[in-house]
């Protein structure tokens, strides 16, 4: 993980970055902004062994959205917030119905979902930024709480030709997150800036998952999921800048 964090700022800081005009002073200035961008999931959660009850059959390309700000102690070293969604589809669904298929021994099943895969983070911790000019380096490490939904599964099972739904239904559980990265922020004017960010996320949840009318307790059965779950974001983000 350190590797990973330790590229990423090495990668920002030899492109021509964007960053925050305050060359009288060169502190950096206090700023709140919203953020957007690609999130690529990693970990057990993309994967879809029916026999692997880590397997969490998530899509690993998605989306994240947050809103964040920072504070300044001094010219360099702040406290900033994160608050941040992000969202995952399923995928691979097929396999699982030939598992669930095979294992109950019926006619036919079919499983679809509903929902997705949901995070929401909320962070706090230290920023560190150099301003050159209209640019400023930012690295960040923030931490906190995090609460994942998984997504409902409806599991169609046909057999003699009687119906029997039932379903993985949707569930949470909280645990503890962290997300540290670089990233390069350019004024466009004295208070307002663009910015882009890559940050390495990881979180461990407990999840108690809820299931409902089950016609056995064999097969796929999950009644609890606490997997390490870990994600690359890179986001654009706009800025407004406080200060002269």
């Amino acid at each position: 993980m350190k590797k990973i964090i330790l590229y990423i700022a090495l990668g920002f800081i030899s492109l021509s970055a964007f960053g925050q005009d305050d060359v009288s002073s060169g502190k950096a200035k206090n700023f709140i902004g919203v953020t957007g961008g690609y999130s690529n999931l990693m970990g057990n959660i993309t994967k879809s062994d029916y026999s692997s009850n880590s397997s969490g059959y998530a899509n690993a390309m998605g989306y994240n959205v947050g809103l964040e700000g920072a504070y300044y102690l001094n010219k360099h070293i702040g406290i900033g917030g994160l608050f941040s969604f992000a969202s995952f589809s399923t995928a691979n669904l097929q396999s699982m119905s030939d598992g669930y298929k095979e294992s109950f021994d019926v006619d036919s099943i079919s499983v679809t979902v509903t929902t997705k895969y949901n995070f929401y983070n909320f962070f706090v911790g230290p920023y560190f930024s150099f301003p050159i000019k209209k640019f400023t380096i930012d690295f960040r490490a923030v931490g906190g709480l995090t609460l994942v939904y998984t997504p409902e599964f409806d599991i169609f099972v046909e057999d003699g030709g009687k119906p029997h739904p039932c379903a993985q239904n949707i569930s949470s559980g909280t645990g503890f997150g962290f997300q540290a990265g670089a990233g390069i922020r350019y004024s466009i004017t004295n208070h307002l800036g663009i910015k882009l960010n890559a940050d390495y996320y990881y979180t461990d949840p407990n999840i108690a998952i809820q299931n409902s009318n089950r016609p056995q307790a064999g097969a796929r059965l999950l009644t609890n999921y606490h997997e390490a779950i870990t994600m690359l974001n890179i986001n654009l983000g706009l800025v407004y800048q406080f200060g002269k």
